[in-house]
């Protein structure tokens, strides 16, 4: 085997087109700035030239082309309604450039950039349309200031229905007024008409007034409408830059090939293919014990239904475990499945130095071991340590089962002796963190132990993987018809509301005392809760003679095979965990998951990080008595049509990450990501979404 630190690929650092908003930015402060100075030139032109008909103010000495006072107001209007449009243009101009998310450059290489130049994601139709409305409001605000100083050139100059040819000089020299001069020489020529007679005088002068009213107020409410507008269309910018930026940042993330061995997450996220692959491998397992029909733990499932998967899809395993002592060991049809059987230590254990013997032969014979992997410490570190192809699934660490001594002591009796456990398990934790480097690469089984592997054991991130658990979904899988047999079989009453599943070792640190104080309690408080739930209670230990001493509503069934612990889950209505170990990730609730069912555990990290993520799936309760009763208390008030959305949720949940077929495809992708084989290992260890 070859020595030194396990290496892997690093994922190549590639370029990806972004939007940049650059030119975007400029124009908009292009658009800000001009606004700036024309709302300037407006207030000057007010301050410094009056409009009053003052003769001081005019350069007119026939009385006949002196503006009138409609001019005046004409001016003052025109200069209003501009600085209106401005005022618009440069909100709409500001909300567009405040709403461009700008990044810093440290952030370029999670979504690739072009250096140099401010660069954002946005919603490009939304920039396009609030570029042009700001456009807009600049020209109609350019176009009210020119007829403003048509105004002012009237009151200066004389009104254009005198012919004045410095007055026409004056408003054609700008190009951008002529339409503008021509609509007031219209109206002015209208009011020239006063010299027919009084009465045409007259007659003109009400049209010429009503044209000057009826178009500034129709100016004046188009402003108004834009101005409430604009809040409008800020919220609609934002919400849709906020969603499209969202949907670029994922869209790229989806485009980009994700390195496997820095993946954050549980890879049970990811979708792999089903097909079979190009490469077998011959992979190592080390267990300390194989399991035996239903006297298994969550470690001796987890093999089974791993190793008997890998097996199926033509991967060669050689099985190294214990000879069981006193039962016969099980058989399987399949030709590439080997067990290598040894005896057990005083302790339990596999003998290191007889199956390390035993592996060496095997690994010398024929083709070299791809793969190794051990659950837990089946393989010590002191034989691991020069393995880079090893893997090792941890199903609880020590760090983890501090917060389990923690319970315990808190639910410690006043008459039992104080245990030294957590003062013990602080030394197991340093020395886990000092011999954990010693293997290659670590599978955490729920996301808070891959957590604290990366943070509290610092193992680099890219040899710290998550793969959660997966049972077998075409074994556990909703089925009315074989629940509502089991509940015939012993005796569950259809009067029952509501049927309390609970399933595994009947022990302390399963919180077994925690849930029986807490129905013991119930029942004697609450007669209605006691006569219409029933508790069904699937496995055997100390605690199963004392839920028997509960009354008839509670049945202790034994511990049940996988077919008749499938037909269980069907039949209860909502399955309980009251377990005190924070550590692993507990089998039964993924069963109960997939088979439909609502479920309920002790609020600790391992369950409510990967398991019972929000209340859509289940309920969760401090290991304490009145927690438990809350708990129990509100399933029974929401009754089963609750319970049965609720179970609804949780199999989506269990199928889309707790299937033993998902579990499966993300440890052969993990082996052949890390297996000896060099030639193809980088195309293995890069992901790319089949969804692309």
């Amino acid at each position: 085997m070859s020595r030194g630190p396990p290496s892997s690929p690093q994922m190549s650092s590639k370029s990806h087109t972004v939007t940049t908003t650059r030119i975007h930015i400029m124009a908009l402060d292009g658009i800000v700035n001009v606004n700036s100075l024309f709302t300037l030139a407006l207030f000057l032109g007010l301050a410094w030239y009056p409009t009053a008909p003052d003769p001081t103010t005019t350069l007119v000495t026939d009385t006949s082309c002196i503006a009138s006072s409609s001019i005046a107001e004409g001016l003052i209007a025109f200069h209003v309604y501009s600085f209106s449009s401005f005022l618009f243009s440069s909100l709409i101009a500001l909300a567009v450039k405040q709403t461009i998310k700008l990044f810093d450059h440290k952030d370029d290489d999670a979504v690739g950039s072009v250096r140099g130049a401010p660069q954002a994601h946005v919603n490009l139709v939304a920039l396009r349309a609030g570029t042009l409305v700001s456009g807009f409001g600049s020209v109609f605000g350019c176009g009210f200031l020119m007829m403003a100083l048509m105004d002012l050139v009237q009151i200066k100059l004389g009104v254009l229905g005198c012919g004045s040819l410095h007055t026409f000089a004056a408003g054609v020299g700008n190009d951008k007024g002529v339409k503008f001069v021509l609509l007031q020489y219209s109206n002015e020529s209208r009011i020239s008409m006063q010299k027919i007679g009084p009465v045409a005088s007259e007659l003109t002068l009400d049209i010429s007034m009503a044209s000057i009213f009826n178009f500034p107020c129709f100016c004046f409410i188009i402003a108004l409408l834009s101005a409430f507008s604009y809040v409008s269309f800020l919220f609609w910018f934002q919400c849709s830059s906020s969603y499209r930026y969202s949907n670029q940042m994922i869209s790229q993330k989806e485009n980009q090939p994700i390195n496997l061995l820095s993946y954050p997450s549980a890879w049970n996220h990811l979708s792999f293919p089903s097909k079979l692959p190009s490469k077998y491998l011959k992979i190592a397992l080390f267990v300390k014990k194989w399991p035996h029909r239903s006297l298994a733990g969550g470690l001796e499932r987890h093999a089974l239904t791993l190793h008997l998967a890998l097996a199926k899809r033509g991967h060669e395993l050689h099985i190294f475990t214990t000879a069981p002592s006193n039962s016969s060991f099980p058989r399987y049809p399949m030709s590439n499945l080997y067990f290598h059987l040894s005896k057990p230590t005083a302790a339990g254990y596999l003998d290191q130095a007889f199956v390390w013997k035993q592996f060496q032969t095997q690994n010398s014979t024929g083709k070299a071991f791809d793969i190794v992997h051990t659950e837990s410490v089946g393989l010590l570190h002191t034989r691991s340590r020069n393995l880079t192809n090893l893997a090792v699934s941890w199903h609880g660490i020590a760090y983890e089962t501090i917060h389990t001594d923690i319970i315990q002591e808190l639910l410690r009796n006043a008459d039992e002796q104080q245990s030294y456990a957590l003062t013990e398990r602080i030394a197991k934790v340093v020395e886990e963190v000092r011999f954990f480097p010693h293997y290659a690469h670590h599978v955490a089984t729920s996301d808070h132990a891959g957590d604290i592997l990366r943070r509290i054991y610092m193992i680099p991130e890219e040899r710290v993987h998550v793969i959660l658990n997966g049972v077998d979904e075409e074994i556990f899988k909703p089925d009315p018809a074989k629940g509502e047999a089991f509940k015939q079989k012993f005796g569950v009453a259809k009067s029952r509301s509501l049927v309390i599943g609970m399933a595994g070792r009947l022990v302390k640190d399963k919180g077994h005392p925690l849930m029986f104080e807490a129905l013991k309690q119930m029942f004697v408080e609450n007669g209605t809760f006691r006569q219409n739930t029933i508790i069904l209670i699937a496995g055997d230990g100390p605690w199963g003679a004392r839920y028997r001493g509960l009354g008839a509503n509670t049945l202790v069934l034994g511990p049940l095979e996988q077919a008749q612990l499938a037909s269980f889950y069907n039949a209860i209505d909502i399955f309980v965990n009251p377990t005190l170990r924070a550590q692993g990730l507990d089998h039964t609730l993924l069963e109960a998951m997939l088979s439909g069912k609502s479920v309920m555990s002790t609020r600790v990290a391992s369950i409510t990080g990967s398991v019972i993520v929000s209340t859509e799936i289940g309920y969760t309760f401090s290991p304490v008595v009145v927690s438990l009763k809350n708990a129990l208390y509100r399933v029974w008030e929401d009754g089963r049509r609750v319970l049965e959305l609720k179970g609804q949720a949780s199999r989506q949940r269990g199928l889309q990450l707790f299937t033993a077929t998902k579990m499966t495809a993300a440890y052969e992708r993990l082996f052949l990501c890390i297996s000896n084989d060099n030639s193809k290992r980088e195309d293995y260890c890069q992901y790319q979404s089949p969804f692309n």
